[in-house]
Protein backbone atom coordinates (compact mmCIF):
# COMPACT_ATOMS: atom_id res chain seq x y z
CA UNK A 1 0.00 0.00 0.00
CA UNK A 2 1.93 3.60 -1.16
CA UNK A 3 1.67 6.27 1.35
CA UNK A 4 0.57 9.58 0.17
CA UNK A 5 1.18 11.66 2.93
CA UNK A 6 3.72 14.56 3.07
CA UNK A 7 4.94 17.63 5.01
CA UNK A 8 3.42 20.85 3.89
CA UNK A 9 4.74 23.51 6.31
CA UNK A 10 5.05 21.51 9.49
CA UNK A 11 1.06 20.02 8.58
CA UNK A 12 0.51 16.73 8.18
CA UNK A 13 -1.55 16.02 5.07
CA UNK A 14 -2.59 13.01 3.59
CA UNK A 15 -1.61 13.65 0.18
CA UNK A 16 -0.34 16.50 -1.76
CA UNK A 17 -3.26 17.49 -3.65
CA UNK A 18 -4.70 21.10 -1.61
CA UNK A 19 -7.80 22.89 -3.53
CA UNK A 20 -6.91 26.41 -3.69
CA UNK A 21 -8.33 29.56 -3.33
CA UNK A 22 -11.29 29.77 -4.95
CA UNK A 23 -15.33 29.57 -5.64
CA UNK A 24 -14.62 25.80 -4.91
CA UNK A 25 -13.47 26.64 -1.24
CA UNK A 26 -16.24 29.39 -0.57
CA UNK A 27 -18.90 27.42 1.36
CA UNK A 28 -19.23 24.45 3.19
CA UNK A 29 -21.14 22.41 0.78
CA UNK A 30 -17.87 22.63 -1.37
CA UNK A 31 -15.53 22.68 1.92
CA UNK A 32 -17.26 19.19 2.38
CA UNK A 33 -16.98 18.10 -1.19
CA UNK A 34 -12.93 18.90 -1.64
CA UNK A 35 -12.61 16.98 1.41
CA UNK A 36 -14.74 13.91 0.20
CA UNK A 37 -13.27 13.63 -2.91
CA UNK A 38 -9.95 13.07 -1.61
CA UNK A 39 -7.72 16.64 -1.43
CA UNK A 40 -5.25 16.76 1.56
CA UNK A 41 -5.86 20.26 2.54
CA UNK A 42 -7.95 23.28 1.48
CA UNK A 43 -7.35 26.96 1.44
CA UNK A 44 -10.51 29.03 2.12
CA UNK A 45 -11.21 31.45 -0.49
CA UNK A 46 -9.52 34.74 -0.23
CA UNK A 47 -10.66 37.50 1.88
CA UNK A 48 -9.50 40.61 -0.37
CA UNK A 49 -8.23 43.94 1.16
CA UNK A 50 -9.33 46.37 -0.69
CA UNK A 51 -13.09 44.50 -0.54
CA UNK A 52 -12.68 45.01 3.79
CA UNK A 53 -11.65 48.83 3.05
CA UNK A 54 -14.02 49.02 -0.23
CA UNK A 55 -17.60 47.71 1.25
CA UNK A 56 -16.79 49.47 5.38
CA UNK A 57 -16.43 52.41 3.69
CA UNK A 58 -19.44 52.01 1.80
CA UNK A 59 -21.73 51.88 4.28
CA UNK A 60 -20.10 54.04 6.61
CA UNK A 61 -21.32 56.58 3.42
CA UNK A 62 -24.85 55.42 3.64
CA UNK A 63 -25.01 56.79 6.85
CA UNK A 64 -23.01 59.92 6.63
CA UNK A 65 -25.77 62.48 7.05
CA UNK A 66 -26.40 60.79 10.87
CA UNK A 67 -23.06 60.81 12.39
CA UNK A 68 -23.12 63.95 14.15
CA UNK A 69 -20.03 63.07 16.52
CA UNK A 70 -16.21 63.37 14.75
CA UNK A 71 -15.42 60.12 16.82
CA UNK A 72 -18.46 58.13 15.42
CA UNK A 73 -16.84 57.91 12.34
CA UNK A 74 -14.17 56.12 13.28
CA UNK A 75 -16.16 53.51 15.49
CA UNK A 76 -18.59 52.89 12.79
CA UNK A 77 -15.57 52.33 10.13
CA UNK A 78 -13.92 50.11 12.60
CA UNK A 79 -17.46 48.17 13.17
CA UNK A 80 -18.09 47.37 9.34
CA UNK A 81 -14.51 46.33 8.62
CA UNK A 82 -15.21 43.65 11.92
CA UNK A 83 -18.47 42.60 10.28
CA UNK A 84 -16.70 41.52 7.62
CA UNK A 85 -13.95 40.00 8.82
CA UNK A 86 -16.33 38.25 11.33
CA UNK A 87 -18.18 36.69 8.36
CA UNK A 88 -14.91 35.18 6.70
CA UNK A 89 -13.60 34.10 10.29
CA UNK A 90 -16.72 32.15 10.69
CA UNK A 91 -16.30 30.33 7.41
CA UNK A 92 -13.03 29.18 8.99
CA UNK A 93 -14.49 28.24 12.02
CA UNK A 94 -17.29 26.17 10.66
CA UNK A 95 -14.84 24.71 8.06
CA UNK A 96 -12.66 23.08 11.03
CA UNK A 97 -15.48 21.97 12.56
CA UNK A 98 -16.48 19.89 10.26
CA UNK A 99 -13.41 18.65 8.25
CA UNK A 100 -10.68 16.80 9.21
CA UNK A 101 -7.80 17.95 6.84
CA UNK A 102 -6.35 21.06 7.52
CA UNK A 103 -7.99 24.02 6.86
CA UNK A 104 -5.86 27.01 5.39
CA UNK A 105 -6.80 30.68 5.50
CA UNK A 106 -6.09 33.54 3.13
CA UNK A 107 -5.77 36.74 2.48
CA UNK A 108 -5.73 38.69 -0.39
CA UNK A 109 -3.58 41.99 -0.20
CA UNK A 110 -1.89 44.63 -1.51
CA UNK A 111 0.15 45.61 1.39
CA UNK A 112 0.68 45.51 5.05
CA UNK A 113 -2.78 47.09 6.00
CA UNK A 114 -4.45 47.10 9.07
CA UNK A 115 -5.55 43.80 8.02
CA UNK A 116 -2.62 42.88 9.76
CA UNK A 117 -4.19 44.14 13.29
CA UNK A 118 -6.42 41.22 12.71
CA UNK A 119 -3.66 38.70 13.41
CA UNK A 120 -5.12 37.29 17.04
CA UNK A 121 -8.51 36.81 15.32
CA UNK A 122 -6.91 34.68 12.54
CA UNK A 123 -5.18 32.64 15.37
CA UNK A 124 -8.25 32.68 17.62
CA UNK A 125 -10.58 31.00 14.52
CA UNK A 126 -8.56 28.04 14.37
CA UNK A 127 -6.95 28.27 11.27
CA UNK A 128 -3.90 25.92 10.88
CA UNK A 129 -2.29 28.37 8.29
CA UNK A 130 -2.42 31.47 6.55
CA UNK A 131 -1.86 32.39 3.08
CA UNK A 132 -1.20 35.58 1.51
CA UNK A 133 -2.01 36.12 -1.60
CA UNK A 134 -0.04 38.95 -2.99
CA UNK A 135 -1.30 40.86 -6.32
CA UNK A 136 0.31 43.61 -7.34
CA UNK A 137 0.11 45.20 -10.67
CA UNK A 138 3.21 47.25 -10.96
CA UNK A 139 1.53 50.25 -13.51
CA UNK A 140 2.42 53.01 -12.08
CA UNK A 141 5.55 54.09 -13.95
CA UNK A 142 7.08 56.28 -11.10
CA UNK A 143 7.61 53.15 -8.60
CA UNK A 144 10.32 51.05 -9.35
CA UNK A 145 11.29 47.42 -9.27
CA UNK A 146 13.08 47.71 -6.21
CA UNK A 147 10.18 49.89 -4.64
CA UNK A 148 7.48 47.00 -5.60
CA UNK A 149 9.84 44.21 -3.81
CA UNK A 150 10.59 45.95 -0.79
CA UNK A 151 6.85 46.40 -0.40
CA UNK A 152 6.41 42.35 -0.86
CA UNK A 153 9.11 42.21 2.10
CA UNK A 154 7.54 44.82 4.10
CA UNK A 155 4.48 42.45 4.25
CA UNK A 156 6.09 39.17 4.80
CA UNK A 157 7.96 41.03 7.81
CA UNK A 158 4.82 42.36 9.61
CA UNK A 159 2.93 39.05 9.09
CA UNK A 160 5.90 37.13 10.30
CA UNK A 161 6.01 39.56 13.62
CA UNK A 162 2.23 39.02 14.17
CA UNK A 163 1.22 35.81 12.97
CA UNK A 164 2.89 32.77 14.95
CA UNK A 165 0.85 30.35 12.92
CA UNK A 166 2.50 28.71 9.82
CA UNK A 167 2.57 31.25 7.14
CA UNK A 168 2.67 31.14 3.49
CA UNK A 169 2.95 33.67 0.71
CA UNK A 170 1.42 33.38 -3.04
CA UNK A 171 3.83 35.24 -5.89
CA UNK A 172 3.46 36.05 -9.15
CA UNK A 173 6.72 35.51 -11.30
CA UNK A 174 7.13 38.67 -12.39
CA UNK A 175 10.24 39.97 -10.41
CA UNK A 176 13.61 41.10 -11.70
CA UNK A 177 15.38 38.53 -9.93
CA UNK A 178 13.20 35.92 -8.72
CA UNK A 179 15.58 33.87 -7.11
CA UNK A 180 16.84 36.38 -5.31
CA UNK A 181 13.31 37.65 -4.18
CA UNK A 182 12.45 34.00 -3.01
CA UNK A 183 15.59 33.59 -1.05
CA UNK A 184 14.83 36.68 0.66
CA UNK A 185 11.32 35.52 1.45
CA UNK A 186 13.05 32.18 2.66
CA UNK A 187 14.90 33.98 4.88
CA UNK A 188 12.37 36.21 6.43
CA UNK A 189 11.06 33.13 7.99
CA UNK A 190 7.96 32.06 5.87
CA UNK A 191 7.20 28.55 5.95
CA UNK A 192 6.43 28.18 2.44
CA UNK A 193 5.70 29.56 -1.16
CA UNK A 194 3.23 28.87 -3.65
CA UNK A 195 4.75 29.16 -7.08
CA UNK A 196 3.00 30.66 -9.23
CA UNK A 197 -0.56 32.96 -8.59
CA UNK A 198 -2.59 33.20 -12.03
CA UNK A 199 -3.41 37.09 -12.16
CA UNK A 200 -6.82 38.14 -13.20
CA UNK A 201 -6.18 39.73 -16.73
CA UNK A 202 -8.37 42.10 -18.54
CA UNK A 203 -9.83 41.39 -22.43
CA UNK A 204 -11.63 43.69 -24.93
CA UNK A 205 -14.84 42.72 -26.09
CA UNK A 206 -14.80 44.40 -30.05
CA UNK A 207 -18.90 44.32 -30.15
CA UNK A 208 -20.08 45.79 -26.95
CA UNK A 209 -16.78 48.16 -26.98
CA UNK A 210 -16.45 47.05 -23.41
CA UNK A 211 -13.72 45.53 -21.11
CA UNK A 212 -14.53 41.94 -20.08
CA UNK A 213 -11.93 39.32 -18.15
CA UNK A 214 -9.78 36.72 -19.56
CA UNK A 215 -9.78 33.91 -19.50
CA UNK A 216 -10.01 33.21 -15.79
CA UNK A 217 -9.44 29.15 -15.54
CA UNK A 218 -5.63 27.76 -16.35
CA UNK A 219 -4.50 25.71 -19.56
CA UNK A 220 -3.04 21.86 -18.92
CA UNK A 221 0.34 23.66 -20.22
CA UNK A 222 0.85 26.13 -17.52
CA UNK A 223 2.66 24.35 -15.39
CA UNK A 224 5.79 25.02 -16.47
CA UNK A 225 6.93 28.04 -15.33
CA UNK A 226 6.03 26.65 -11.72
CA UNK A 227 7.86 23.62 -12.41
CA UNK A 228 11.26 25.45 -13.55
CA UNK A 229 11.48 27.66 -10.37
CA UNK A 230 10.36 24.35 -8.59
CA UNK A 231 13.12 22.67 -9.72
CA UNK A 232 15.79 25.51 -9.44
CA UNK A 233 14.99 26.81 -5.95
CA UNK A 234 13.43 23.82 -3.62
CA UNK A 235 17.06 22.43 -2.56
CA UNK A 236 18.00 25.82 -1.61
CA UNK A 237 15.29 26.50 0.50
CA UNK A 238 14.37 26.04 3.98
CA UNK A 239 11.02 26.77 3.84
CA UNK A 240 8.70 24.48 1.38
CA UNK A 241 7.18 24.83 -2.02
CA UNK A 242 4.09 24.40 -3.28
CA UNK A 243 3.35 24.41 -6.98
CA UNK A 244 -0.08 26.26 -8.18
CA UNK A 245 -1.18 27.10 -12.01
CA UNK A 246 -1.47 24.57 -14.53
CA UNK A 247 -1.91 21.44 -12.58
CA UNK A 248 -4.32 19.73 -14.43
CA UNK A 249 -3.35 16.17 -14.21
CA UNK A 250 -2.08 12.98 -11.92
CA UNK A 251 1.47 13.48 -14.13
CA UNK A 252 1.85 17.23 -13.69
CA UNK A 253 1.84 16.49 -9.82
CA UNK A 254 4.08 13.41 -10.71
CA UNK A 255 6.36 16.56 -12.15
CA UNK A 256 6.15 18.78 -9.61
CA UNK A 257 6.65 16.22 -6.47
CA UNK A 258 10.03 14.99 -8.83
CA UNK A 259 11.38 18.93 -8.71
CA UNK A 260 10.94 19.22 -5.33
CA UNK A 261 7.32 20.54 -4.37
CA UNK A 262 5.96 19.33 -1.19
CA UNK A 263 2.17 20.07 -2.33
CA UNK A 264 0.42 21.65 -4.85
CA UNK A 265 -2.52 23.97 -5.49
CA UNK A 266 -5.85 22.74 -8.00
CA UNK A 267 -8.48 24.75 -9.01
CA UNK A 268 -9.38 24.95 -12.56
CA UNK A 269 -8.90 21.20 -13.40
CA UNK A 270 -11.30 20.81 -10.54
CA UNK A 271 -13.61 23.70 -11.88
CA UNK A 272 -14.11 22.09 -15.63
CA UNK A 273 -14.26 18.26 -14.76
CA UNK A 274 -15.57 18.68 -11.04
CA UNK A 275 -15.06 17.24 -7.50
CA UNK A 276 -13.87 13.72 -8.73
CA UNK A 277 -10.82 14.78 -10.44
CA UNK A 278 -8.82 15.16 -7.23
CA UNK A 279 -9.43 11.55 -6.89
CA UNK A 280 -8.59 10.86 -10.35
CA UNK A 281 -4.99 12.94 -9.61
CA UNK A 282 -4.57 10.80 -6.44
CA UNK A 283 -4.99 7.64 -8.94
CA UNK A 284 -2.61 8.43 -11.31
CA UNK A 285 -0.24 9.14 -8.61
CA UNK A 286 -0.91 5.82 -7.05
CA UNK A 287 -0.46 3.69 -10.48
CA UNK A 288 3.09 5.78 -11.10
CA UNK A 289 4.49 4.87 -7.91
CA UNK A 290 3.32 1.46 -8.43
CA UNK A 291 5.22 1.30 -11.58
CA UNK A 292 8.22 2.90 -10.43
CA UNK A 293 8.25 1.10 -6.94
CA UNK A 294 7.71 3.75 -4.80
CA UNK A 295 6.02 3.13 -1.59
CA UNK A 296 6.21 6.49 -0.19
CA UNK A 297 6.25 10.50 -1.99
CA UNK A 298 9.73 11.07 0.20
CA UNK A 299 11.49 7.94 -2.17
CA UNK A 300 11.14 10.56 -4.96
CA UNK A 301 10.46 14.46 -3.58
CA UNK A 302 12.71 16.43 -5.18
CA UNK A 303 15.43 14.18 -7.33
CA UNK A 304 15.13 15.68 -9.69
CA UNK A 305 15.87 19.00 -8.07
CA UNK A 306 18.61 20.88 -10.14
CA UNK A 307 21.10 20.22 -6.72
CA UNK A 308 20.47 16.86 -6.93
CA UNK A 309 21.07 16.24 -11.09
CA UNK A 310 24.50 15.05 -12.26
CA UNK A 311 23.82 17.22 -15.60
CA UNK A 312 21.77 20.62 -14.09
CA UNK A 313 21.53 22.60 -16.70
CA UNK A 314 18.40 21.18 -18.38
CA UNK A 315 16.70 23.56 -16.00
CA UNK A 316 18.53 26.67 -17.31
CA UNK A 317 18.34 28.34 -20.79
CA UNK A 318 21.50 25.91 -21.62
CA UNK A 319 19.04 23.73 -23.77
CA UNK A 320 17.13 26.15 -25.10
CA UNK A 321 19.04 25.70 -28.60
CA UNK A 322 18.35 22.00 -28.35
CA UNK A 323 14.93 22.10 -27.77
CA UNK A 324 14.88 24.59 -31.51
CA UNK A 325 16.93 21.55 -32.81
CA UNK A 326 14.09 19.10 -31.38
CA UNK A 327 11.59 21.10 -33.12
CA UNK A 328 12.95 20.67 -36.22
CA UNK A 329 13.09 17.72 -36.76
CA UNK A 330 10.00 17.04 -35.64
CA UNK A 331 9.27 18.76 -38.41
Amino acid sequence: MNSLSTKYMGLSLKNPIIVGSSPLTATLDNLRKCEDAGAGAVVIKSIFQEQIESDASASIAEIQDYLTHADAYGFLEGASKDHYIDAYLALVEDAKRILDIPVIASINCKDAGTWVDYGQRFVACGADALELNQYVVAADANVSGAEIEQGYVRLVKAARKEFRLPLSLKIGSKFSSLANMIRQFDRLGLDALVLFNRFYNPDIDIDTLKFKPATVVSASDEYVESLRWTALMSAELSCDICASTGIHTGETLVKQLLAGAKAVQVCSTVLKHGFPRISEMLSELERWMDAHEYSSIAQFNGILAQERMDDPSGWERSQYMKSLAGVREER
